[in-house]
């Protein structure tokens, strides 16, 4: 998933080539998934027209980003308000612009072995010159970068001359004077999200954080505090926070402690955490030396008077994880070789042995909250509990009903409990058996004790009314049958007699 390094490439890759360009036609397919505001309408095709209508003839004032999403402010056509298109590239959404590079390169499907190979090609068996030349600050880093990147990106693709692209979900052609574009926004997968925003609550970017769905984000980390003076062409296109600073260390601190769910899983939740995605998380983890299953609040204490060094540790590889990425515009093959980005991949490949770091550290995988977490287990041990017995919390118990008590006294102590009363007397035992025999010749002990025991209860047998007798129907005799007759008996050679009948 394209996340804030490479939202924030497609936004510099905006800024650097169409600031100020006119909308001159737009192309937009009938996808309620990709634009919300299809699946509402009552008309479809009414509102596509519409749609068009406000982008065609409208210029492209200014490029904004926030976590994973960004947006075009649009100076609207025949209107003295600007408008906003708000992009979210989803899963595997992208934007191209025809005849212009992009160093973004999915890591999925072999991509990262095509990295490396490029790497290796490139050093010959040594460390890239991008991992060479040490960057104090980031105005460098932009006259590092800049002259370089702007010819590679001038450099026609293969793939570019089939145009409108594979997957192509919205189309627009832009014009500035002699200069033309064809920009496009594909989603093979059609998870990305494209809205227009107007009003007078859209007005400032500030203003823009607060409506939805921008209002359920938290701080985005890779945003200093204080926005550097200096603009780039190079490097984060945006980094002004819009009204929603990162917090500090310390409320950084109280915001671990309080959640009770793995650290992988609370860096993915973007209320608190915009922009960071699954491989940001893992890099994030790596550097802090935590294993990403972890849950901190059960290991460290809440009451400490100073920020643990463990939670110190993983806020600031959350700084630096974010705004490096970001600095180079996701470009993985300027990432710093210690990270793990290169050698988190190949998951699902059964040939061959396991990925290894480039220190030679077994880099494994572990399901986490549904996602797929990469770690490396000899770096990433489980964190020694520090939280006492007593600053444990304590379980809720369950509420057992008491029984009814009674006081046992000496006379009592060892009497017989009472037997349940029956009306007829049918379960009383005879006098003189073994049992009441052995309960009557126990000792009582001298001392006198009181304590309280459960009283057993005293089940009473209702006796039920015998149902009425039915009464008896006097059936009549049948006459008795009269024998059959029997065959005489008859002697040798005498001829066969006639049968009698015999009488009663």
């Amino acid at each position: 998933m394209p996340e804030v390094a490479e939202v924030a490439h497609v936004c510099a890759l905006l800024k650097r080539n169409v600031l100020g360009f006119k909308i001159a036609s737009v192309v937009l397919n009938n996808d309620p998934l990709l634009f919300p505001a299809l699946k509402a309408a009552e008309n479809p095709e009414k509102e596509i027209e519409s749609f068009r209508g406000k982008l065609v003839n409208s210029t492209i004032h200014s490029i904004g980003r926030h976590g994973k999403y960004f947006w075009l402010r649009l100076n609207l056509f025949n209107s003295k308000e600007t408008g906003v298109l708000l992009m979210h590239l989803g899963m595997t959404g992208m934007i191209k612009i025809r005849n212009i590079e992009s160093h973004l390169t999915f890591m999925e499907n072999g991509g990262d072995k095509k990295i490396l190979d490029e790497l290796k090609k490139d050093s010959k068996g040594e460390t890239s010159k991008y991992f060479k030349k040490e960057i104090e600050n980031v105005v460098t880093v932009g006259e590092y970068f800049r002259g370089e990147d702007e010819e590679e990106e001038k450099k026609p693709k293969q793939e570019d001359n089939e145009w409108p692209p594979r997957f192509s979900k919205l189309e627009m052609v832009l014009e500035n004077g002699d200069s033309k574009y064809d920009l496009s926004f594909v989603d093979p997968r059609r998870l990305g999200r494209i809205r227009l925003l107007e009003g007078p609550g859209v007005q400032t970017d500030d203003d823009l954080l607060l409506t939805s769905p921008l209002d359920a984000l938290g701080p985005d980390y890779s945003k200093p505090l204080v926005p550097p003076k200096v603009k780039l062409e190079f490097g984060d296109p945006d980094p002004h926070t819009h009204g929603r600073p990162r917090p500090t260390v310390e409320e950084f601190s109280k915001l671990v402690l309080s959640k009770k769910k793995p650290i992988k899983s609370l860096l993915l939740d973007q209320a608190f955490f915009s922009g960071i995605g699954n491989w940001v998380s893992d890099e994030i983890v790596y550097h802090a030396r935590i294993h990403p299953g972890e849950v901190i609040s059960s290991k460290i204490p809440p009451d400490l008077e100073e920020v643990h060094p463990t939670i110190q540790k993983l806020y600031d590889s959350i700084i630096y994880i974010c705004q490096e990425s970001v600095r180079v515009e996701g470009d993985v093959k300027k990432f710093p070789d210690d990270w793990l980005m290169l050698h988190r991949w190949g998951k699902a490949r059964k040939k061959g042995p396991k990925q290894t770091t480039k220190d030679g550290y077994v880099v494994d995988h572990e399901t986490i909250g549904g996602r797929t977490s990469c770690f490396v287990p000899e770096l990433q041990k489980p964190l020694e509990s520090e939280v006492s017995k007593a600053t444990k919390p304590l379980k809720k118990e369950k509420v057992v009903k008491k029984k009814p008590t009674t006081t046992v006294t000496k006379e009592n102590a060892y009497a017989e409990p009472a037997r349940p009363v029956i009306a007829d007397n049918s379960y009383d035992e005879p006098v003189g058996t073994k049992r009441q025999s052995t309960r009557t010749a126990r000792a009582k002990p001298k001392q006198s004790s009181t304590r309280t025991t459960a009283a057993r209860p005293k089940p009473q047998k209702v006796k039920k009314a015998a149902p009425p007798k039915p009464e008896k129907v006097k059936r009549e005799k049948k006459a008795a049958p009269t024998k059959r007759s029997l065959p005489v008996k008859q002697e040798k050679g005498a001829k066969r007699s006639k049968t009698v009948k015999l009488e009663k």
